[in-house]
C-alpha cells in the first residue's frame, strides 16, 4: 500500500510539474521575418538620409549626418518599432556601437562566414535569450561596406583631409577605418521582448 502511495505522489507531482512549467518559446520564420524588415528598413533610411546629404551639402557634411543624425534616428526608429535597435562593430567609432558578448559572437560567426566566402544577403543571427528573467530575440544582420562608405572608413587615401579633421575631431579614437569595398563592416542589432 505503502508503495501504491509513494508512486501516486510521484506521479501526482510529475503532473502537476509539467503543467506548470511555462513553455519556451519558440523563434519561427514569421519572428525573424519581421525583424529582417525592421532591419533592412532602418538600414536603407539611413542611407537615403546620408546620400541625400551627400548631394545636397558634400561628404563633409555627411560626417554630422552620421554622428548625430544616425544616432537620434536610431533611437526614434527603435521607438516606432517597439524594438531595440543600433549598429555594432569590432573596429567602432562611436561608442555607442561596441558589440556586448551576444553582439560579439555574432560579429564572429559573420566574419567565419566572410572568410569562408559564405557571407550573403542572405546571412543573419537570430536566437531567444534570457536578460533578467525576460525572454528576448537577438536579432543580427551583417553591415557590409559599399564604395559609398569608403569616403569615411576607406583608407588614408579614400578619405579627404577635411573628413579627416572631423573625424579625428570628433572621434579621437576612431577605429573604423581601413576597410575596402565589401568588407563586413559590422551589425545591425535589433532586441525584441517577447
Amino acid at each position: 500500500m505503502k508503495k501504491i502511495l509513494s508512486f501516486s505522489i510521484l506521479i501526482s507531482l510529475f503532473i502537476i510539474t509539467a503543467c506548470t512549467e511555462k513553455s519556451q518559446p519558440e523563434l519561427t520564420e514569421q519572428m525573424k521575418d519581421g525583424l529582417r524588415k525592421d532591419a533592412k528598413e532602418f538600414m536603407e533610411s539611413l542611407k537615403d538620409i546620408l546620400v541625400k546629404e551627400i548631394q545636397t551639402n558634400g561628404i563633409t557634411a555627411a560626417v554630422n549626418v552620421c554622428s548625430d543624425t544616425a544616432q537620434i534616428l536610431t533611437n526614434d526608429y527603435g521607438l516606432r518599432k517597439g524594438i531595440y535597435i543600433k549598429r555594432v562593430s569590432f573596429k567602432h567609432r562611436n561608442q555607442n556601437n561596441i558589440p556586448d558578448k551576444y553582439e560579439s559572437k555574432a560579429l564572429q560567426y559573420f566574419n567565419e562566414l566572410k572568410s569562408s566566402g559564405n557571407l550573403n544577403e542572405d546571412s543573419e543571427f537570430a536566437e531567444i535569450e534570457e536578460i533578467n528573467g525576460i525572454k528576448k530575440i537577438r536579432y543580427l544582420k551583417p553591415i557590409v561596406i559599399q564604395a559609398l562608405c569608403l569616403n569615411c572608413h576607406g583608407s588614408s587615401e579614400n578619405i579627404s583631409t577635411d573628413v579627416k579633421n572631423i573625424l579625428n575631431t570628433k572621434y579621437p579614437d576612431d577605429r573604423a577605418v581601413g576597410y575596402q569595398k565589401d568588407d563586413l563592416r559590422g551589425a545591425v542589432s535589433i532586441i525584441k521582448t517577447l
